[in-house]
């Protein structure tokens, strides 16, 4: 772990998204956002979170829509890129997962 950050989204914010931004899966609802961290802060706050624009809307330049902010709050300096993992390379087998029931996960602490 390299870096730790605490935010928050306005609730009021999450109403004015623009519903073609929303994407609608087999379980649940979800909103693709950016988060950016900045080198100079402001009020103590250098972390900042937009709704993700598409390609042509970052060319075009359109504005972006904030939803929230927040502060960096412990790093280590050293901040990489996240990669997909690629695929395994061994023959080893993959080991069976026990899929839990909704039961068994109710005991949960959270």
């Amino acid at each position: 772990m390299s870096t730790l950050i605490n935010a928050s989204i306005k609730g009021s914010e999450l109403k004015n998204i623009d519903k073609t931004k929303v994407i609608v899966g087999k379980k649940d609802t979800y909103i693709p956002i950016t988060i950016s961290i900045n080198d100079q802060s402001r009020f103590g706050k250098n972390v900042s979170i937009s709704v993700q624009q598409s390609p042509e809307e970052r060319e075009k330049k359109e504005k972006k829509h904030f939803i929230g902010e927040g502060s960096v709050i412990w790093t280590d300096g050293n901040i990489v890129k996240g990669q997909k993992d690629q695929p395994a390379t061994n023959s080893e087998p993959f080991k069976t997962v026990e899929k839990k029931s909704a039961e068994q996960l109710d005991d949960l602490p959270f």
